[in-house]
């Protein structure tokens, strides 16, 4: 026997910075008659696609520099997702465009371009500082 009814649902998100649809997932649900003994069946199909990341998981955001979905484990923020730093800005970030840095403590954190660029030149500003007064600085021994 031929199909009674099918239901089709699918999931897309809008990408803000190019414009595009994001298929981000279909659902479908076919109720045909037995052809055996002319009884009603069911059928649920669930199509999943995998993030810009390469996962399954649910999705976690958007980048803020590619417009690409990552999922909850692989989305990030500019200075860490669990515990957001006051040296980054906080943009949401994927695993292609984040730069990660060591910090005195050991912890490792991800940074946008903007940020790390920042912190970089920074560093070299006070390392350059440093070489040029240490003639005119006395150091204390330590004994």
């Amino acid at each position: 026997m031929g199909i009674i009814r099918r239901i089709k649902k699918i999931i897309t998100g809008r990408n803000p910075i190019n414009g595009t649809v994001d298929n981000m997932g279909s659902t479908d649900e076919v109720h045909n008659l037995s052809d055996f003994d002319g009884s009603l069946e069911s059928m649920y199909c669930e199509e999943k696609i995998n993030h810009h990341c390469g996962c399954f998981g649910s999705p976690g955001g958007r980048c803020s520099e590619c417009g690409v979905i990552s999922c909850v484990r692989c989305h990030q923020h500019c200075g860490g997702t669990d515990n957001p730093s006051p040296i980054g800005c906080g943009k949401p970030i994927c695993r292609e465009h984040s730069h990660y840095l060591m910090l005195a403590d050991g912890q490792s954190l991800p940074f946008c371009k903007g940020c790390f660029s920042k912190i970089t030149r920074k560093e070299r500003r006070q390392i350059a500082a440093r070489l040029l007064l240490s003639p005119f600085v006395e150091q204390e021994d330590k004994q």
